[in-house]
């Protein structure tokens, strides 16, 4: 290749690399360094990047003497997507053919538009049951004149609960939308952490009774006044608090313990929630805060959860600046800890 051609090349902003007829790699940028940390002249380019499609329109590159683009996955990195940009240069004086490949990587905006129609088809999803349940009711209540009134009732409380259940996704849905986009700033407070702890409680207390539940709220926390939203912080401990009244045995303790914390060379208050449920095993630990994911569906759906909840904690936890962990062990229930920071900025 000649060297006005290299320098060209050095200043693309993408993944650029050339191969000879014989696929061996005779040129590569500093982007291909960067992406490809054991690329090398000389090397095939099947050892650096492995793909058939790729390999087709290599082979037809060079034999129609044309320019091509494919897009692919390579096998040796299941999770990369790119573009490819197939560019043939034919023998010239003082040079062979070759061909220029340069690589458009694809990843993040095939993981964004993956994530995109995940998130419609579980909203589709969360809908079309309750839907499905409500229309089934209203034709049966429609078709059957003999339907007495204690069984007519009975379908119209299924119906106004299946109803909620769908008020509740759409609230969160508005509640996590809000809190991803993140394009207005936090109105911010001094507040006293610990009142806001004893309004949730006394908010689920009809849930705590319910299930003969004790919760103990231990105030440790010397410093008192932080600043942050109480709306936005009310919604993180009233999603993990029911959570942990939802999945706590009957007559069981919750306890909530409240202190100052040092991470990172900074400090923060925090929470820590633990529950003495059925806890939740190692392998589910680092997805509970993805946008409906749940470990038993079924269940979180009986229990009136939309898959939300933990998500909306997470964001609104990220807008303060602070941090969210979850830890659990099956039979010893879960325990999770919230960091506010004393200062916000």
């Amino acid at each position: 290749m000649k060297k006005n051609i290299k320098r060209a090349l050095d200043k693309v902003p993408l993944i650029t690399i050339a191969i000879n007829v014989d696929r061996n790699i005779t040129y590569y940028n500093n982007f291909a360094k960067q992406k490809f940390l054991f690329i090398e002249e000389g090397r095939d380019i099947n050892a650096v990047v492995r793909s058939m499609e790729l390999n087709s329109f290599i082979d037809r590159a060079f034999r129609e003497k044309k320019d091509f683009k494919v897009e692919f996955q390579p096998s040796n990195y299941e999770d990369w997507h790119f573009i490819a940009d197939l560019v043939f240069f034919p023998e010239s004086e003082g040079s062979d053919k070759e061909l220029i490949v340069i690589l458009t990587d694809q990843t993040m905006l095939y993981n964004y538009e993956k994530m995109r129609t995940d998130f419609v088809a579980n909203v589709s999803h969360e809908l079309r049951t309750p839907l499905s349940s409500i229309v089934g009711y209203i034709e049966t209540i429609k078709n059957d004149i003999n339907l007495d009134k204690i069984t007519t009732n009975k379908f119209l409380d299924i119906m106004e609960d299946q109803a909620w259940r769908m008020t509740r996704l759409v609230e969160d849905l508005l509640l996590l939308s809000k809190y991803e986009a993140g394009d207005k700033p936090l109105e911010l407070k001094e507040t006293e952490i610990a009142n806001i702890l004893k309004k949730v409680i006394d908010n689920l207390n009809k849930k705590i009774e319910d299930k003969k539940l004790k919760v103990n709220l231990n105030d440790h926390f010397t410093k008192k006044l932080i600043s942050l939203n109480s709306d936005s912080i009310i919604q993180v401990f009233i999603n993990i608090i029911d959570n942990a009244i939802k999945y706590s045995d009957e007559g069981s303790e919750i306890n909530i313990v409240l202190k100052q914390a040092i991470l990172d060379d900074n400090t923060y208050v925090q929470v820590q929630i633990k529950d003495q449920g059925e806890g939740i095993s190692n392998e589910h630990l680092n997805r509970l805060t993805e946008r409906f994911y749940r470990i038993d569906k079924n269940r979180s759906r009986d229990l009136g959860g939309t898959g939300l909840g933990l998500s909306i904690v997470k964001h609104i936890i990220n807008r303060h600046n602070g941090k969210f962990t979850i830890e659990s062990e099956i039979n010893q229930g879960s325990t999770f800890t919230v960091y506010l920071p004393f200062e916000f900025n």
